[in-house]
């Protein structure tokens, strides 16, 4: 890859990282212990607030260290939030590949709809309607701003870029995921729900696992739309929506643990990033457009 020339620090982002959970963490914790320590988010809606209140901390960190940084890096950082001419293939990375590898697993694994989760519909009624309805709840959960619009200003938004120009795909890949995995422990450890009931030190490498797929993903989209976080906003509240539909043995029957579900999970992820694999920008023009 030839060097890029920038301004902008390429050494590992510490400084967003420590900053990212320092925000999150604080009002995670701090709210949990005011509510009572509750053990379920099922709980009640108080505490869903507390959760997407902390969502918001890696884009608030983006934002500090942008300004730190400069206006014209802050604004650069800025647009990318309304960058809607981005293609139409962005769009359609975000839209198609990640629901369809999901519902191809669920079918060539052998999920079938439990009774009550069908409401009496056959199963291919179910598959008809269950995936196009998490698609259009993913355009809801990425306005509302529950995870995607806090997040991705900082994940994609702010550390991706800056690791593209410093290293490959693969490399900043596998470190935004590790970070964006980490930055979960707080909601992880409190709630058993949260991990539907996987014992913590189980789940912890398979959600580590499952994040890293998933950013693969999420770089290949960014790098389609050309750095715009429209289609990634909206991707990542498509993965909201159908994560806890996918492949979770209160929806499926099937002969695969909930434990093997997280693992289908992260391989939906890959065959939907290896589907887009010729379709991007090369990362030098992208991150030099930035």
């Amino acid at each position: 890859m030839p060097e890029i020339e920038t301004d902008r620090p390429t050494s590992f982002p510490w400084t967003f990282v420590g900053l990212t959970y320092a925000i999150s963490w604080t009002v995670w914790i701090a709210g949990w212990f005011a509510l009572g320590k509750p053990g379920q988010l099922a709980q009640g809606g108080a505490i869903f607030a507390v959760i997407l209140v902390g969502s918001f901390g890696p884009g608030l960190a983006a934002a500090i260290l942008t300004l730190r940084e400069g206006r014209d890096e802050f604004l650069t950082w800025a647009r990318a939030f309304v960058k809607f001419r981005c293609g139409w293939c962005a769009y359609a990375a975000a839209l198609l590949p990640f629901p369809l590898a999901v519902l191809l697993l669920t079918v060539l694994l052998g999920y079938d709809p439990l009774a009550d989760a069908a409401g009496g519909q056959p199963a291919w009624a179910f598959y008809a309607t269950i995936f196009p309805a998490a698609i259009l709840n993913g355009i809801v959960t990425a306005v509302m701003g529950a995870g995607p619009v806090g997040e991705e200003g900082g994940w994609r938004g702010y550390v991706l870029p800056r690791l593209l120009e410093s290293g490959g795909e693969v490399r900043a890949s596998l470190i935004i995921g590790v970070i964006w995995a980490l930055w979960h422990l707080p909601p992880m450890a409190m709630f058993s729900d949260w991990r539907d009931g996987i014992p913590f030190w189980t789940y912890l490498p398979l959600y580590v696992v499952s994040l890293i797929a998933l950013s693969f993903l999420f770089t290949r989209v960014w790098l389609i739309g050309r750095g715009s976080l429209v289609p990634i906003i909206w991707l990542h509240g498509i993965v909201n929506a159908i994560g806890p539909v996918a492949f979770n043995t209160r929806m499926w029957a099937s002969p695969w643990s909930q434990e093997a579900a997280v693992v289908v999970f992260a391989a939906a992820s890959l065959i939907a990033a290896a589907s887009l694999a010729k379709r991007s920008s090369t990362t030098e023009d992208v991150v030099a457009g930035q």
